[in-house]
């Protein structure tokens, strides 16, 4: 049976409207299910994607250190010329990180440590592991700071003999790799040992430090508030550290995996154990990495900061020990040894730094310290750390072989840089869920809404034409029933003949 206009019209207005607010509706709801559908992938619980993200990072970390170069130690010993250093490198490793001992806790929390390897890039390196470099003999650097401190004739004296016997000199030519990983022996060690709490028998900066941790984190899996996730509770069992005074002791932020998601520019902030506090990442701007939309964080020039210029870092000064604007004292994270933490070069530093010594080029392109972060997510897909390890080399009027030093030198060891950039996979899967799908569903929601109203137009335009007579209900039938009429009343006629023959 046919319908008629008006049920047609009906039908036409209710789909049409149907259509049209599940489209709007998909529209208005799907960003809110998406928002919700991240949140719940970004807690830390097994078997997530984002645990297993967090666990074993799948992202390549390269560490690449730049030396110091002494090339004119005669100039130096003789007074009659600063140190000239020429920057060598980069000496590449790759750098893997393994979560172990991952413990759950009640008040949504785990604690766990996390191994850091290192594998040789010769591939990616300027140079070999067996190049020599010329640079300070940081053992006897840190024999005479400490021997300073200490301020005891006794000590001074014993200081003296060690250096004669041994021929301490103030610089020492080594290999890169006896420098970073190898370690090289030196007579002074002991020396050192029994002046300062170091634990090693041999020198180098990463020396027995491959394949070890940094110690035991407790941080928020997210569970409870996401924007706490991968927040740091303790490091050590401990929620402040010993080598600042507070409030610059608190451990705030990040152990650097994951931030809180729906980031709106504010300030991010990172733990680095290397120099035991955390830095405060202030945003710069919007860029794309990869096509993708992200957030620029850097560390600026008040972050290594004396007060100068931000007062609420003026408690990183001690009492007797207060560094110009642009560097830290890390002694007191590093076993004692007279170590100075700057971003390359000086980078933002004040001017007395590059005044001692021939060689600093700053650039903020090649030595700016960022965080590049997908703000939906929270999610790091580019990240810069930089940072200068220098050695206070200065007078020590009381040992014979530091008497004639007349001023304070900063003196620039090595600087590295820790990138590491998203893989073409990875930037995959964010698109997909950061642009495709949105895309898609804004698609979908468009044609739904346009089927929609096109289906109610339809439906307007046939009332009208139905209202005007220009469609009836039942199509053909008034025609129909008129020739039925026609047809009938011929029927019931006498035909012409018949009525011609009876007259």
């Amino acid at each position: 049976m046919f319908c008629s206009i008006p049920q047609k019209i009906g039908t036409l207005v209710a789909s049409g409207l149907l259509t049209a607010t599940l489209g709007f509706v998909l529209y208005i709801t799907f960003p809110m299910l998406m928002e919700s559908e991240i949140k719940k992938k970004l807690v830390l619980k097994e078997g997530s994607q984002s645990y297993e993200y967090w666990k074993d990072i799948p992202v390549p970390i390269y560490l690449e250190f730049y030396f110091f170069n002494v090339t004119n130690t005669e100039e130096v010993y003789n007074f009659t010329n600063k140190p000239i250093l020429e920057e060598v490198g980069p000496y590449t490793f790759r750098e893997s990180r393994e979560k172990v001992n991952v413990t759950w806790r009640d008040n949504g929390t785990l604690s766990y440590k996390q191994i850091k390897r290192w594998y040789f890039q010769p591939d990616r390196t300027n140079g070999s592991l067996q190049d020599y470099i010329t640079t300070l003999n940081v053992p006897m650097m840190a024999a005479a700071a400490k021997g300073k401190e200490m301020d005891m004739a006794l000590v001074y004296y014993a200081l003296e003999e060690f250096f004669d016997h041994f021929n301490s000199t103030w610089f020492v030519t080594k290999t890169v790799d006896e420098l970073l990983f190898t370690g090289y022996e030196d007579p002074l060690m002991k020396a050192a040992k029994a002046f300062m709490n170091m634990p090693y028998d041999k020198f180098g900066w990463f020396y027995e430090r491959n394949g070890t941790d940094d110690g035991e984190f407790v941080v928020y899996t997210g569970a409870d508030d996401i924007q706490e996730v991968d927040q740091i509770y303790t490091w050590n069992k401990s929620r402040t550290v010993t080598t600042y005074d507070p409030p610059c002791n608190m451990i705030n932020g990040s152990a650097g995996d994951i931030w809180p998601p729906n980031q709106t520019g504010d300030n991010l902030e990172l733990f680095v154990t290397d120099i035991c506090r955390s830095l405060s990442f202030k945003y710069l701007k919007k860029l794309k990495v990869k096509n993708i939309p992200a957030y620029r964080y850097w560390a600026d020039n008040t972050q290594l900061d004396n007060g100068k210029y931000n007062p609420e870092n003026k408690c990183f000064c001690s009492d007797d020990i207060c560094l110009p604007a642009g560097s830290i004292n890390v002694s007191a994270c590093k076993f004692d040894a007279p170590a100075v933490v700057s971003y390359p070069h000086f980078l933002y530093a004040d001017s007395i730094y590059s005044q001692g010594v021939i060689g600093m080029k700053p650039d903020p392109k090649l030595h700016q310290m960022y965080l590049d972060i997908v703000p939906e997510m929270g999610i790091p897909i580019s990240v810069a750390a930089r940072m200068q390890i220098n050695i206070v080399f200065e007078g020590v009027k009381d040992i014979r072989q530091f008497s004639n030093i007349s001023r304070r030198i900063y003196f620039p060891v090595l600087w590295f840089s820790e990138t590491a950039m998203a893989t073409d996979s990875i930037v995959d899967q964010l698109r997909l869920v950061l642009y495709t799908l949105p895309l898609i569903c804004n698609i979908s929601s468009f044609i739904m809404i346009s089927v929609g109203c096109f289906l109610v137009l339809a439906a307007f335009v046939l009332s009208l034409l139905y209202a005007a007579g220009k469609i009836t209900d039942m199509p053909g039938t008034k025609d129909d029933a008129l020739l039925e009429d026609e047809s009938s009343q011929k029927e019931n006629e006498p035909a012409y003949s018949e009525v011609s023959k009876t007259t």
